[in-house]
């Protein structure tokens, strides 16, 4: 029996957690939360933080795995990237996997081949802050070097704003560096691309909805994107120049891309699978690719199958509501069975207090729906949505 290990045992990594185990393999689980959601799923746990590479090493060499891999999380590719290195298993090295998780080695990446990106500015202290700010005038985005999920990303509109923008950035960098960045407006894109041999395939290109400024917090997705053909054609080719620019060669990668007016720029990269249930769940239904499964037999060494074998629309939306202390939810239990629906989820409690959105944590729900087309789709959820009586107190 082949062994997958795969680090984090959140309900981010339950799919690959369960598309592993129904492919009959044996599998371990890593994370620093011994009550982590996908524990109950795996054969064997692990606690030690998903960062601390030494901690995962010292694991892995217990585990003995065949393959190794996570789900839709950018700082533990470092310590997977490790681990293959250490055991010689299929996987990026450790060089592609900081390229893919720190912000400036990233665009500087770009930068150096080419790659349509914002200008930027990396800054780690107040002063270098405001001294930039002197010579930099907003409207510019501030965004963690070394985060995701949309936490400490904000828009800067006026250099009022620049300084408690700047802390709240800062505030959630492991490293203490901000990056200031062009503020780039357009549709906002991410394209669904796995690379195998050094041949980058792309399996999706998604549209994104997203809270806007000044916190872009992402709110929704659907495939296919309904941008003109040529548009697609271009963000799938500039998509492909970035994941070849940080060196990826054998892993799936997830690349998020706005369309401004002079043609799409880039604003990060993944060397993972994306998360907000676009691989594990929208590609699956628009394109009937398991790009889950596809992603585990890359870890393992086998060329995976990712050939399209239908063509639907497929959507998420996210429920929002105002803030307060979350009361009741009414209505769930019969439109989960509604047509189309293919997943309904609240991920709140009952008692939980409601903050404003501010990060992808601050969300409280979402529904999955599959149609012919993607508007289609996008409509269902909304529908759904709309039915959905949420109490707040």
């Amino acid at each position: 029996m082949k062994r997958l290990l795969i680090i984090g045992a959140s309900v981010l990594q339950i799919p690959a957690i369960q598309k592993a185990k129904e492919l009959g393999l044996y599998v371990g689980v890593i994370d620093m939360n011994p009550e982590a959601a996908g524990i109950k799923f795996a054969d064997k746990f692990y606690e030690v933080s998903t960062t601390d590479i030494p901690g995962v090493i010292a694991a892995a060499n217990d585990f003995k795995p065949d393959g190794i891999m996570t789900l839709a999380t950018d700082m533990p590719m470092r310590s997977v990237a490790a681990v293959a290195e250490n055991l010689g298993l299929p996987g990026i090295s450790p060089l592609v996997a900081l390229n893919a998780t720190d912000k400036v080695a990233m665009i500087e990446c770009f930068k150096r081949n080419n790659v349509p990106a914002p200008w930027f500015y990396a800054i780690s202290s107040r002063s270098d802050f405001m001294n930039l700010i002197k010579h930099v005038s907003p409207p510019f985005v501030l965004k963690p070097n070394d985060s995701s999920g949309s936490r400490g990303v904000v828009l800067v509109e006026s250099h009022e704003d620049a300084l408690s923008g700047f802390d709240y950035s800062k505030s959630k960098s492991r490293s203490g560096i901000v990056l200031v960045e062009e503020y780039l407006q357009g549709p906002e894109v991410s394209v669904e691309i796995i690379t195998v041999d050094g041949i980058s395939n792309v399996l999706a290109v998604t549209d994104k909805q997203t809270t806007g400024a000044p916190y872009f917090v992402e709110m929704g997705h659907s495939q296919p994107s309904m941008l003109p053909d040529q548009i697609v054609e271009k963000i799938k080719e500039v998509s492909i120049q970035a994941v070849e620019s940080v060196g990826i060669n054998n892993s799936p990668a997830h690349v998020e891309i706005i369309v401004t007016p002079a043609g799409p720029k880039l604003v990060e990269l993944g060397a993972r699978l994306g998360g907000d249930c676009i691989t594990t769940h929208l590609v699956p239904l628009s394109t009937g690719i398991d790009m889950v499964k596809a992603s585990i037999d890359l870890a393992l060494g086998v060329y995976p199958v990712i050939e399209k074998k239908t063509e639907k629309g497929a959507a998420i939306r996210y429920i929002t509501t105002r803030e307060g202390i979350l009361k009741n939810i009414n209505g769930i239990d019969k439109l989960i069975n509604t047509e189309g629906v293919k997943l309904l989820e609240i991920v709140k409690q009952v008692g939980e207090k409601i903050m404003p959105i501010k990060e992808s944590g601050d969300r409280i729900g979402y529904v999955i729906c599959q149609s012919e087309t993607p508007s289609q789709a996008i409509s269902m959820c909304e529908e759904i949505i709309e039915k959905i009586e949420i109490i707040i107190n």
